[in-house]
């Protein structure tokens, strides 16, 4: 993660408590921008999210594991969310899902801040593209990207 996606993370959720009116606690605040930071030339894997936190707590996944989980849920609930619910699944389902994930990543804080979080992301509204990637190991299974629009200079 670079400076650079960081302060352009950090914008949009600072632009998504103006939006929102909802103001994130320092710690909170931090945590989104690096989960943004991250995910920005990171994949992303919104399908599949239930049966993956099912097999981490069957093997005892580590917790930054888990936590990654969580991490997802919460990009994957804010900007694919026709993507999570195109097969019946809802949008709280996932968001009780990555709230359950910090629980079990001892990350109980974030896991109350998940409805916050989520409420400053749909309210930052960046440019987004999914793009489907292809992992030639797993040619099934479908990925998707954040890319930041136009709109930042960074």
């Amino acid at each position: 993660m670079t400076n650079t996606y960081l302060a352009a993370a950090r914008d949009l959720v600072i632009k998504g408590m103006c939006e929102s009116q909802v103001v994130l606690s320092a710690e909170l605040e931090f945590h989104l921008a690096s989960t943004l930071a991250h995910y920005i030339d990171h994949p992303i894997m919104p399908d599949r999210l239930t049966l993956r936190l099912l097999e981490m707590v069957q093997r005892r996944a580590r917790q930054n594991e888990t936590r990654e989980l969580g991490d997802e849920c919460l990009i994957s609930c804010a900007f694919f969310a026709s993507r999570l619910t195109r097969h019946g699944g809802t949008i709280v389902h996932y968001a009780g899902l990555g709230q359950n994930a910090y629980e079990i990543a001892g990350m109980p804080d974030v896991a109350h801040g998940f409805p916050d979080m989520l409420d400053v992301l749909q309210a930052s509204s960046p440019v987004i593209s999914e793009q489907a990637l292809r992992d030639e190991d797993e040619p099934q299974e479908e990925r998707a990207v954040l890319i930041l629009g136009r709109g930042l200079r960074y």
